[in-house]
């Protein structure tokens, strides 16, 4: 989720955005019953069902314009309805000592997760791979410090928990800046990441025995703010990763009005793959996630997306907007009520601003 919506001023006349609204729609907002910790609402939906066909769904909640944390619900009706269980990442106020002996006083957030089922793995069939990074006042978008921050891992026997302690997984280059470190620089993986700053958006999937992360990649070339899709594998279970490919570029997203992608998931219809990506583009203001693009995988395990002749990528379909931003999609076959859930921004819900709704779509 880009927290630029959170810096927006929540006394913002209602009747302005009314034209933004698409009538037409039906689809229908997610309430987790239950939860409590979410002021201005929810957002970044990843869901997972186990082999009893029971659903779960990790998502942030927000208490702008300091606080979003993780927290995971259960469905037991295939995605009508959904129960708050337990939050597995808290924000906190934080300090960090600078090297001139100067502090930072802000708040730790926990952002975009993305959960993987891993059946085989004896004690750590769960999985969770979020962004978690630090932030200062006034914790507007230009106060995300990404340079202490990292794509970060926990795991439990059952989503219920316990969950692990965090594991820093994955950094980019010289960052986190000390006195944190991470078990592994992923812009060192190979040439194509070599650039990258920033890591974000995780999604994930097992399929084969194998699990796959897609993630956003950010660098800075001549002041510009380059972004891609990547695709990671690892062959067991996450003690160690190898860079697959690169999956979507720039040029990919300008037919879709965007500058890169975001927000990106990984998943499995009918033993078909597909790569979920939200249309990005900053400089629109308010209206910033352009929906959703769903793509089939040529071949994952080459990290290879379908593409014409012209080697631009096909769309299989696309997930419009009913409000004015979003997109930010996740999906489980198993979720046969509510299909692809889309995480939007209602600007008439002031201040419950971040929402999760049900599309009833599937992906095949």
């Amino acid at each position: 989720m880009k927290l630029m919506a959170i810096s927006i001023i929540l006394f913002i006349c209602m009747s302005v955005f009314q034209g933004c609204i698409n009538s037409n729609s039906d689809y229908e907002k997610i309430i987790v019953i239950g939860e409590t910790d979410a002021i201005n609402g929810v957002y970044d939906p990843s869901i997972e069902y186990d082999k009893h066909g029971t659903g779960w769904m990790t998502y942030s909640t927000v208490k702008a314009p300091e606080y979003v944390s993780t927290h995971i619900a259960k469905s037991e009706d295939h995605g009508q309805t959904w129960t708050f269980i337990t939050t597995i990442n808290q924000a906190i106020n934080g300090t960090i000592m600078m090297n001139n002996d100067s502090e930072l006083q802000g708040v730790w957030r926990h952002e975009v997760s993305t959960l993987v089922n891993d059946p085989s793995d004896s004690g750590k069939e769960w999985k969770i791979f979020w962004h978690k990074y630090f932030t200062i006042p006034p914790y507007d978008v230009e106060k995300r410090l990404f340079q202490y921050g990292w794509i970060a891992y926990k795991y439990a026997h059952t989503p219920e928990g316990p969950w692990s302690d965090e594991i820093a997984l994955f950094g980019s280059g010289f960052f986190p800046l000390e006195p944190f470190n991470t078990l592994y620089n992923l812009s060192g993986f190979h040439p194509d990441l070599a650039e990258n700053i920033v890591y974000s958006e995780p999604g994930s999937l097992l399929f084969n025995d194998t699990l796959y992360l897609s993630l956003n990649a950010h660098s800075i070339i001549d002041g510009n703010n380059i972004g891609k899709t990547i695709l990671i594998k690892s062959n067991d279970h996450g003690n160690t990763w190898e860079y697959v490919n690169t999956l979507l570029e720039p040029q990919d997203v300008e037919a879709y009005n965007g500058i890169y992608f975001t927000g990106s998931s990984l998943v499995k219809e009918k033993n078909r793959l597909f790569l979920l990506a939200c249309p990005e583009n900053p400089n629109n203001g308010i209206k910033h996630h352009l929906g959703t693009c769903i793509f089939e995988f040529e071949d994952i395990d080459k990290g290879l997306l379908q593409r014409d002749a012209n080697d631009t990528v096909i769309l299989h379909k696309y997930i419009a907007l009913s409000l004015i931003s979003g997109g930010q999609s996740d999906y489980d076959e198993q979720n046969i009520y509510g299909g692809i859930v889309l995480p939007q921004h209602n600007y008439l819900e002031l201040p419950e601003f971040f929402q999760i709704y049900n599309t009833k779509i599937s992906i095949v």
